[in-house]
């Protein structure tokens, strides 16, 4: 799994992901396990790979690749037909006549020049306008959660369904299940975004004549689902082989675990709308942000398995974890920046660039081994100090790390040489020159008296 973080600055906005996602899972109960579907559209794939009565192994694909759709906007007459003309209208939750939810989401669209452009912006104002909030007593209908700017997945869902439906883009609701209880669950954040609590979830799924269908989450991502997005049901469908019975609700003794998972996805873009962080595909050619990507590896060209890429600007610096070697980093302000790349046991590299807005840039890292200083701080009376923090000079800057509980201290990744090592406590501080060679540990224990 590739994991890096954008470095834009103090705002939110939508990270344009690139790249697939598969995860398999098995989930068993005694008392069966519910209907689940084979289903696939544009960028998504479900498929029961093997089932019995209480168990069934699923694999479930989700793909980022840039959106191919080009059906301009407004989508031309006659281009959606038959049963496809049921995803225009309104319904009773779905309210795509109503006044306002017409002259807004025809507003928002104005000026676009292809389909899912105009839906973007639908999205895009949704998530920057509705809170979600799970009180039962705000209606879950379109014009409600217009109304109250509150919704739960099925307000969001319906809202979105009823503004694209009202600038005539098919849409339907999609009803699927986010298995709980995994990191990436209730507290999980998919590529800083938070998945909302496992259960029962709507969703929706978007038309495009000349691609066909593509799912979205309105309160998570536009035009794809990440792979914990379990498709039961979609409205106005059949699904094939659908039986009655058995259960995915983890109270009601459902057990999930993930049988392997292969994560290829990675950032390449971000876009300024929302405001609010959602997750997004490409929707055209345009390099919107500037992009700083390349590998991290030792001196024997081995991928540095998991470290830290930190941008600095202005004397400030934001941190990037990266895994497999390999680090990502988007910009979304020219200037004269500076890449620090370290990982543990390796010494800090160093790079400095001028960025311009929309352009592409790779710089790859040799790291060399480094050295740790390590150590412990006690109080008078030779007990762990719990509170305090240990400073260090790397040239011309200081940097600091907070004790440990335990009293302990570690310092990793400094080049070969001597160093000041100064530890504080409250008004107190002791200092020491401490020696560091290349791989090797260095331990400098401090006592307060």
């Amino acid at each position: 799994m590739l994991v890096m973080m954008f470095a834009t600055g103090a705002h939110a906005s939508l990270t344009v992901l690139d790249g697939e996602h598969t995860v398999t899972y098995d989930i068993v109960n005694p008392r069966g396990v519910a209907f689940i579907p084979d289903y696939s559209n544009e960028s998504f794939t479900q498929k029961v790979l093997s089932q019995d009565e209480f168990s069934k192994r699923v694999q479930v694909t989700s793909r980022m690749h840039p959106m191919k759709t080009r059906v301009p906007y407004p989508i031309p007459a006659g281009s959606i037909t038959g049963a496809l003309q049921q995803y225009l209208v309104p319904e009773r939750d779905r309210q795509s006549d109503d006044q306002k939810i017409v002259k807004i989401s025809r507003e928002l669209a104005q000026g676009s020049r292809y389909a899912h452009e105009a839906a973007n912006n639908i999205l895009s104002w949704i998530a920057d306008n509705l809170t979600f909030d799970t009180s039962i007593t705000i209606p879950s209908d379109a014009v409600s959660a217009l109304q109250y700017r509150k919704a739960y997945c099925v307000g969001y869902s319906n809202l979105a369904v009823a503004m694209l439906r009202a600038v005539g883009i098919p849409a339907r609701v999609a009803h699927g299940y986010l298995p709980p209880g995994y990191e990436w669950g209730f507290t999980k954040d998919y590529w800083g975004v938070k998945v909302n609590d496992g259960g029962f979830h709507a969703y929706l799924e978007i038309y495009y004549p000349d691609t066909g269908w593509v799912f979205t989450d309105a309160e998570h991502s536009h035009f794809f689902v990440d792979p914990f997005h379990i498709i039961l049901r979609l409205d106005g469908r059949e699904m094939p082989g659908f039986y009655k019975g058995g259960y995915l609700e983890v109270d009601k003794a459902t057990f999930y675990t993930i049988f392997h998972e292969e994560d290829r996805t990675y950032p390449v873009d971000e876009l300024p709308l929302p405001k609010q962080n959602r997750l997004g595909r490409r929707m055209d050619d345009r390099q919107h942000s500037a992009l700083v990507s390349g590998s991290v590896s030792d001196r024997f060209g081995t991928p540095v398995g998991k470290g830290t890429a930190v941008l600095w600007k202005d004397g400030r610096g934001s941190q990037h974890p990266f895994n497999e070697g390999k680090y990502v980093i988007a910009v979304n302000n020219a200037g004269k920046y500076r890449i620090d790349v370290k990982g543990p046991g390796f010494t800090k590299a160093s790079y400095e660039l001028q960025i311009e807005e929309g352009k592409v840039y790779r710089k790859d890292f040799t790291l060399a081994p480094g050295g740790v200083i390590r150590g412990k701080v006690f109080d008078a009376a030779g007990r762990a100090l719990q509170e305090g923090d240990v400073f260090y000079r790397d040239g011309d800057t200081s940097f600091g790390v907070p004790l440990d509980t335990d009293g302990t201290y570690r310092i990793e990744g400094l080049a070969p040489g001597q160093y000041k090592v100064t530890v504080t406590a409250g008004e107190k501080s002791y200092s020491q020159q401490v020696k560091v060679e290349a791989g090797k540990e260095s331990v400098q224990d401090f006592k307060f008296r």
